[in-house]
């Protein structure tokens, strides 16, 4: 198989991946919400949020150190991966038994059954997430989809069976039980294939290597969370729940550019860490251009088709708030624009800048909050996090330069940058004409598949990212 029809077709069921679970849990959204009551679907969202810290923390995001032993540890890579597993076996046994004793002899009001739940799927998440960049990174596209698919798939309908017909007095426990029970079903599945591959013995060296790596990244993902979260939970305490509703409603739509964003760093971290091992600097930023251009096209047709979606998804009282949707999507656009030069930093192993300028974007993010959000509400909201990843760009931007002077040229991602500003400010002055946004999305597609032709002619041609 060709390398252009390899990235092709890996990019391609990523993508297919990563709908069908947004769309899963997007067309799920309504059915759970009519059948659990407010405080069933409280317990859920609340587990849930656990759950990814606890992945975080079990785990210490070890999978990062995964990305980067593919250059280090390439060929022992099966020998790092069950090191690392029985690293975090050891991490989520020692955690939980603090973790469970603390709640019983302090006597903490807590429900320990959901506890010992969440410690499971927590491990589970860990396991899943570290084989899945494994996978990535071996490019194994099409057992990645499935490991990307099936658990959400299988635990969706468990879920409505377990509410319907099983639980039917604490109907929160019909969404976790399944959930967790599911997830550490493939992570034991997980674990048989990842220490039957093993060659050598278990060795600590792996595990310093990855712990340099991967602990600061825990600070950077915690950080992380502050930045998506904040701004709904400050929202509800300053001004009131309504205006949170209307800000969720629209941040999730924007989370539509995120699963293309997912999808597409599928391809390109593991091709431009092969290019970086090669120091291919030219043919990188060759083909950026190419990639940027791509996530451009889909940011803006999103903001032109923003308003109709809108009116689909949600009834009349939600329709004002479409006026918040430009700066929210062009938010999601800058976290994809300084990833690019995240990835220069995990290539040299920086983790702890990485999180160091995620927590100074974070804490500003909260700062700028208290200050206006009690003045203008959700208005406030969006403009602090376009401001607060902005600045997370621009520091992440500085310190990848002082480690690749020659990587992703400014002048690219100003260009693209200005392209998706300038449509974002167009949107306020067409909003309400629908012939007219469609028809400059068609102009804009044509315009698109001419300039770009030869390039995706190649691409599919494997000519290349060869």
């Amino acid at each position: 198989m060709k390398v252009g029809n390899k990235h092709l077709k890996a990019g391609s069921l990523y993508l297919i991946g990563n709908l069908f679970n947004n769309g899963i849990a997007f067309l799920t959204v309504p059915i759970f919400t009519r059948i659990l009551s407010t405080y069933d679907y409280g317990i859920i969202n609340t587990y849930s949020s656990w759950v990814a810290v606890l992945s975080m923390i079990l785990g210490m995001t070890l999978h990062m150190a995964i990305r980067a032993a593919f250059v280090d540890y390439e060929e022992k890579i099966d020998d790092f991966m069950s090191s690392i597993t029985a690293l975090t076996l050891i991490s989520t046994m020692a955690i939980s038994f603090l973790i469970v004793t603390t709640i019983i002899v302090a006597k903490i009001n807590i429900q320990l059954t959901l506890v010992v739940l969440c410690l499971v799927q927590g491990f589970s998440s860990a396991i899943i997430g570290n084989y899945s960049m494994y996978l990535m990174m071996k490019y194994k596209y099409k057992a990645r989809t499935l490991l990307l698919i099936l658990p959400n798939l299988i635990t969706t309908i468990a879920s409505l069976v377990a509410i319907l017909y099983i639980f039917e007095s604490s109907k929160y426990l019909g969404k976790i039980i399944p959930s967790s029970v599911i997830s550490f079903v493939f992570a034991f599945v997980l674990l048989v294939l990842i220490f039957n591959k093993k060659t050598g013995p278990l060795t600590t060296k792996y595990w310093k290597y990855s712990l340099a790596i991967s602990l600061p990244i825990i600070l950077h993902g915690l950080s992380l969370i502050i930045l998506g979260q904040s701004d709904r939970i400050m929202l509800t305490a300053l001004v009131g729940a309504s205006e949170t509703g209307i800000y969720s409603l629209i941040y999730n739509f924007s989370m539509v550019a995120n699963v293309v964003i997912v999808s597409l760093e599928g391809v390109w971290i593991p091709w431009f860490t092969e290019k970086m091992k090669n120091r291919e600097i030219e043919q990188i930023n060759e083909n950026v251009e190419l990639y940027i251009g791509i996530m451009t096209f889909v940011t803006i047709s999103i903001i032109l088709i923003s308003p109709e979606v809108l009116r689909i998804l949600a009834p009349r009282e939600y329709w004002h708030g479409e006026m918040i949707i430009p700066p929210i999507i062009i938010s999601s656009y800058i976290v994809f624009i300084y990833t690019l030069y995240v990835n220069v930093e995990h290539f040299h192993k920086k983790t702890r800048h990485i999180a160091v300028n995620t927590i100074i974007a974070a804490s500003s993010n909260i700062i700028l909050n208290f200050i206006f959000i009690p003045r203008y509400g959700m208005y406030a909201a969006t403009i602090t996090t376009l401001v607060s990843y902005s600045l997370s760009l621009y520091l992440h931007y500085r310190y990848s330069r002082n480690i690749e002077k020659e990587l992703f040229p400014i002048r690219i991602v100003l260009k693209y940058l200005f392209f998706v500003i300038f449509f974002g400010g167009i949107f306020y002055l067409i909003s309400g004409f629908m012939v007219t946004r469609w028809t400059l999305l068609v102009t804009l597609s044509l315009f698109v598949l001419v300039k770009w032709k030869g390039k995706i002619i190649d691409f599919v041609r494997g000519k290349e990212r060869s």
